[in-house]
């Protein structure tokens, strides 16, 4: 049994973003980065992307789709609390969703920090 989740992550960065927190953004879709992995999903089904870049409105863009296995979830956690503070608010920034599962849990941007709001499962 694979412990694999699919991490869906859509959302704007601030034009006032520190440049290290830009670049830790560029280093994880590069490389070994946890957002890095192109072309088909193995598990969650879909293809895998990753991309940043200019937003629409002042700022930055992020988009990534990833397969991440349970182990990895801590630096999912540790990224997304480098990035809470520079999100642009309100709302959702992303879904998880056990490759097992049906519905995904959301991410949410609360208060500064992002929390995942699981759905009932019953």
């Amino acid at each position: 049994m694979a412990d694999l989740y699919a991490l869906d992550l859509a959302f704007d960065l601030l034009d006032t973003t520190p440049d290290d927190v830009l670049a830790e953004v560029r280093r994880q879709l590069t490389g070994d980065g946890l957002l890095s992995t192109r072309g088909p999903a193995w598990r969650v089904g879909g293809m895998l992307v990753g991309e940043f870049g200019p937003g629409e409105r002042d700022g930055w863009a992020l988009t990534a789709r990833q397969e991440v296995h349970e182990e990895q979830l801590p630096e999912v956690e540790d990224l997304l609390l480098l990035l809470a503070p520079h999100i642009r608010p309100p709302g959702p920034v992303g879904r998880l969703r056990f490759y097992e599962h049906e519905a995904p849990d959301l991410l949410v941007l609360r208060e500064g920090r992002v929390v995942q709001l699981a759905l009932d499962r019953r």
